[in-house]
């Protein structure tokens, strides 16, 4: 028998009831609310919607109003009525003429009564695409590059209603081309993608035997829902290994956490690091209305010491004011996002830990910490100060390793504008078939000189592989580069190994002023072969050596 569309009632005593509750989740629906929450209490029954984080007051009910709720939800979501003592699962479905909402309800025991949180999926809400998720155009870039990779493992981390399951499910849209065999397990399905093999994890299956199973079906792309034990982990590795790609999520707190949480899991790290592709965390900040009126001010002193703590330099940084709860609608994604690449896998073989990860990870362009990424956001005014704190408080931390283009605005070379804008535009080129490091681009656009950009590379990771332009061309020796280095790793944060060895008469201004610095890879010197446009085209091997 097929189930009713809605809540309905028996006679003329729960037709106010039925009425309520149809009216309550459809509202629900229409504000965009994640959930529906009814606190049960002696003097009646609170009801709020969950939106963008927080909880919005909705109405106040009488108690045996509140009870012909609860004894009509408990019989449309299966939870039996006459069990008080221990907290029960439901789920419904609701079908309104304008939209399909699946709601599933968790009862929870208390002190004054019960909790009810119904948790609304809106099935004719539309799977956001790659391109209509916020994020900077190097993320979109490097996560895009990640998907296409014909196998390994892709880790994604954040706490509930950090908007996961939309990123992966985009992510998954990305590679439905029909020519792939895309397969999910998933607790449960939120959402309905045709063309994909959807399982839905539940008590008579775990997600290690989903996984085993899902092998047997010649799987291109697997997404595990959640690793939570050694034992999906290690499948989920082998299949890496194995041919597929598999997208998996797992609870940390930050991008180089997820990691530390599989080998604390107990998986082998050698394993893990030839099967990692990238890890991203990823959680939501609310939005600030744009208003044309609204000024901006400097951080206070306990911002500036946030700031500090996760490593931003703040100088000249300015923020909105005079922001009130009332000025932000919706919520918009932080990303942090690790392309797990050789420095990557290195740091997770030398057992090094999570800032070991990150300093390696800062050499990406896509990657800026959690922080940075929502002080970068607030800065523009996307959003307060006040709420990217709130964001990252606990978890601040600070890379010790720093790109050319953070160097260049520390040093007061170019703005974050600038820096943000030659990032972008390296991925431009880049999609034509260019290639130009950052540091080429300032150059080339005339926005700082090659001896800035030098002079900055001197307080990076890769400012001992430019030496070895030096060691190449016979005005360092070997010898020397190893004993300036030591020297220069003692003094760093304050240092530019350029400036030092200046400092010692082993180099001269007038060798720091050569062109061909700017086109050494680490190995060899690989100059842009003109093209029409006269922009050039990096011909050759360019690697990454010198983080120009």
């Amino acid at each position: 028998m097929r189930e009713p569309d809605l809540f309905f009632n028996t006679g003329t005593h729960d037709r106010a009831a039925a009425e309520y509750l149809n009216d309550m989740f459809s509202r629900a629906a229409v504000r965009r609310a994640a959930d529906v929450h009814m606190l049960y209490e002696a003097e009646g029954t609170t009801i709020q919607y969950g939106i963008s984080g927080s909880l919005h007051w909705v109405d106040h009910i009488n108690h045996n109003f509140a009870k012909q709720l609860d004894e009509k939800l408990r019989a449309r979501a299966n939870i039996a009525a006459s069990d008080r003592h221990k907290p029960l699962d439901g789920r419904l479905r609701l079908n309104f003429p304008d939209r399909s909402v699946d709601v599933r309800v968790s009862i929870l025991p208390t002190l004054t009564g019960q909790k009810i949180v119904c948790r609304l999926m809106d099935n004719t809400a539309s799977v956001a695409s790659l391109d209509e998720i916020e994020m900077t155009p190097m993320a979109r870039a490097c996560l895009q590059d990640i998907l296409q990779e014909p196998n390994g493992l892709f880790l994604v981390c954040g706490p509930t209603g950090s908007g996961k399951s939309t990123t992966l499910y985009a992510g998954l849209q990305h590679l439905n081309n029909g020519k792939r065999n895309i397969l999910t397990l998933e607790q449960p399905v939120e959402k309905v993608l045709p063309g994909l093999t959807q399982v839905n994890i539940n008590q008579h299956i775990s997600f290690a035997e989903g996984l085993r199973a899902a092998l047997r079906q010649a799987p291109h792309v697997i997404l595990v829902g959640e690793i939570r034990d050694v034992e999906t982990a290690m499948i989920a590795i082998q299949a890496a290994n194995t041919g597929h790609l598999v997208v998996a999520t797992v609870h940390a707190n930050n991008s180089a956490m997820a990691i530390t949480r599989l080998l604390d899991m107990g998986v082998d790290v050698q394993t893990l690091a030839d099967a990692l592709r990238g890890v991203l965390s990823q959680r939501l900040v609310e939005i600030l209305l744009p208003d044309p009126e609204r000024g901006t001010r400097a951080p206070t002193e306990a911002e500036v010491d946030w700031m500090e703590v996760a490593g931003i330099h703040h100088a000249g940084l300015k923020f909105p004011a005079g922001v009130q709860e009332t000025d932000y609608e919706g919520r918009m994604p932080v990303m942090e996002l690790i392309r797990a690449d050789a420095a990557v896998r290195a740091a997770m073989l030398a057992m090094s830990g999570e800032m070991a990860v990150f300093n390696a990870a800062m050499r990406q362009s896509q990657f800026e910490t959690m922080a940075q990424a929502v002080t970068r956001m607030a800065a523009a005014g996307l959003t307060s100060i006040e709420k990217a704190m709130q964001l990252d408080r606990a978890e601040a931390l600070a890379p010790e390793t720093k790109r050319v283009g953070q160097v260049l605005v520390e040093l007061g070379y170019i703005t974050p504008e600038e820096a943000y804008a030659a990032a972008v535009r390296q991925i431009e080129l880049r999609k034509g078939g260019k290639v130009r490091r950052l540091g080429q681009i300032l150059v080339e656009e005339g926005i700082c000189t090659a001896r800035e950009v030098i002079r900055a590379v001197g307080y990076t990771q890769g400012a001992p592989e430019l030496v070895r332009y030096f060691i190449t061309t016979g005005k360092v020796s070997a010898d020397l580069a190893k004993e300036m280095e030591t020297r220069w790793r003692q003094e760093r944060t304050s240092c530019s190994l350029f400036d030092l060895y200046i400092e010692h008469k082993h180099l001269t201004e007038e060798d720091l002023n050569e062109p061909s610095l700017l086109f050494f890879n680490g190995r060899r010197v690989v100059r842009p072969a003109a093209d029409d446009a006269g922009t050039g085209v990096v011909t050759g091997d360019v690697g990454t050596a010198a983080a120009l």
